[in-house]
């Protein structure tokens, strides 16, 4: 698997006639009543302390980390770099375009709330991947491969008692899973990787790839589409869901 995986978002602003003041070369303030928009989750659950008190409480985060040899240890550069990078909410904003974007009778199976709070803490887990790792500027080998893609699982871990429902849970766990069941972290022969877990897999997949980070720079729109319509191809992601995230992009 590739190691790489800001979007603007257009009002349309009704024109009115103004009688009074001539107008005035300031930002139209738009009151929408989105919860997300100041980042709520991102505030509330890349707490530090919080992050900590959680990770040494769970005995499956020891097991996992252990099994590197690795600390229990909160990564505050990743905690900062999550914050300042709004890849989370980038994610958030390709992936609600996308679910917007679908025929009618998938976005049914699709709920936005659930998609939108998996989308703006997915990466939480990577607080506990250590830095050398997270932030190595050339390829990873295979163990550190196998560290970073721990911070899924570490991710659904550290939230599992926040308060989130159980599906949102499962997105948060699987958004790196496929159509195949191939991706990680392992799951049974019986796993349905449905159409939110695809549109949330396509939208952290296009954010990361039109970023720049420490070991690369930003793709293009049309070099990130072409990307990942080769997981159309190779049964990551379906059609659908393909040319949803196109239109939404």
């Amino acid at each position: 698997m590739s190691q790489i995986y800001n979007y603007p978002v257009n009002f349309n602003i009704p024109k009115v006639a103004f009688y009074g003041k001539p107008a005035v070369s300031e930002p139209v303030k738009i009151n929408r009543r989105d919860e997300f928009i100041s980042s709520p989750l991102i505030d509330k659950y890349l707490n530090k302390n919080a992050i900590l008190l959680e990770a040494k409480q769970n005995q499956r985060i020891k097991e996992l980390m252990s099994a590197y040899n690795l600390p229990v240890k909160v990564n505050e550069n990743a905690i900062k770099t999550l914050q300042d990078s709004k890849h989370m909410q980038n994610t958030r904003l390709i992936a609600i375009n996308t679910y917007s974007s679908l025929p009618q009778e998938l976005k049914k199976t699709v709920n936005p709330r659930q998609l939108q709070e998996a989308a703006m803490v997915h990466d939480v887990g990577k607080t506990l991947i250590p830095n050398e790792i997270l932030n190595k500027k050339g390829a990873l080998n295979p163990q550190e491969r196998e560290i970073m893609e721990l911070h899924s699982e570490l991710g659904y871990e550290l939230l599992k008692n926040r308060g989130f429902d159980l599906k949102t849970l499962d997105l948060i766990k699987n958004h790196h899973q496929n159509i195949e069941g191939t991706g990680y972290p392992a799951v049974s022969a019986g796993y349905k990787h449905g159409i939110d877990a695809q549109i949330l897999s396509a939208a952290d997949k296009y954010s990361a790839l039109t970023e720049k980070r420490s070991y690369k720079e930003a793709l293009s729109r049309e070099q990130a589409l072409s990307i990942i319509e080769e997981d159309v191809n190779n049964g990551i992601i379906s059609p659908e869901v393909f040319e949803a995230l196109r239109k939404a992009v």
